[in-house]
């Protein structure tokens, strides 16, 4: 089961230097994070690929991410946080899925989480105090 005190354990690994490096290969990891990535966006509206990629290359920009957004795209529809229509054209956030990885309840501790993650590495704390 997953609650904040585990949460908070995985983030800091994950933000360890202030950034989000890479997607993660623990599969749990990865999907902790892609959960986060995905939680601007709003059940059952079609985005459009431009307006998906402007929006998560915000959220991914929040994050200090060295991850780019198509890589972001690509992870979130191969692992299902993602659906395309049939022409491939709209995008959809699959609900379900992402509240199957964290629940709502969580939701908004994670993202704090992550903020807190970012802004309490050691090599944050270096940049803002040179």
């Amino acid at each position: 089961m997953i609650d904040a005190e585990h949460l908070k354990r995985v983030f800091k690994k994950l933000f360890s230097q202030g950034a989000l490096n890479r997607i993660p290969k623990n599969p749990e990891h990865r999907d902790l994070i892609l959960a986060v990535i995905s939680m601007p966006l709003i059940r059952r509206y079609p985005y459009s690929e431009p307006e998906l990629n402007e929006l998560l290359a915000e959220e991914l920009a929040g994050m200090h991410a060295r991850v780019d957004h198509v890589t972001a795209r690509r992870y979130l529809v191969d692992l299902g946080f993602l659906k395309r229509d049939a022409a491939g054209t709209r995008y959809y956030l699959n609900y379900l899925k992402q509240q199957e990885v964290l629940p709502a309840a969580l939701g908004e501790v994670a993202q704090s989480i992550v903020r807190n993650a970012i802004l309490n590495a050691p090599h944050a704390r270096h940049r803002q105090s040179v």
